[in-house]
């Protein structure tokens, strides 16, 4: 198996996650709305242009606004991708965390800093039977969270994950 990170001495990998083939589709099918209001939109600025030949201040703005539209759908849409992209990457889970691909690059989190674990799911998830799970952690007193986005059987992992955690105390 071929790891792009070095393990601890004593750590073993368990169990790796592969990434599920449905979820460039699922952020396809998210993603067909925002096209279909950027589209619509569209249409409304070439009947607005059409009706109006004649250019003034309100023609301007509408214009600028019609652009800086643009220029935001595509920061979304790359955005998208990269986290299409992030997602097609393993994580695997060992003896003592898991190491989960980011866009920021791999991060490791101990299953001692865990604090909660939950199943994200949206109706599109649900038909498409391809889940995210959100993991919150603590990282020096910070809570953060990461997400294994694609994931087939979020069950099956939950569990696994939630069996290594140490026990509350009360």
């Amino acid at each position: 198996m071929n790891v792009p990170f070095t393990l601890a001495p004593g750590e073993v990998i368990e169990n790796e996650i592969p990434p599920s083939p449905k979820t460039v589709t699922y952020y396809a099918v998210k993603a067909a709305p925002l096209f279909g209001v950027w589209f619509i939109g569209l249409i409304i600025y070439l009947i607005y242009t059409y009706k109006t030949s004649e250019a003034d201040v309100r023609s301007l703005l509408f214009q600028a606004l019609a652009l800086a539209a643009f220029a935001y759908l595509i920061g979304i849409v790359a955005r998208w991708l990269w986290r299409v992209d992030v997602s097609q990457r393993d994580t695997w889970l060992t003896n003592k965390g898991l190491w989960i691909q980011t866009p920021k690059g791999i991060e490791f989190v101990s299953y001692g800093k865990i604090s909660g674990i939950k199943i994200k799911e949206d109706w599109i998830q649900k038909a498409l039977k391809v889940d995210e799970i959100e993991i919150t952690y603590l990282d020096q007193s910070f809570v953060r969270k990461i997400r294994m986005m694609g994931v087939e059987n979020p069950h099956e992992i939950t569990d696994a994950i939630q069996a290594k955690l140490p026990a509350v105390q009360a």
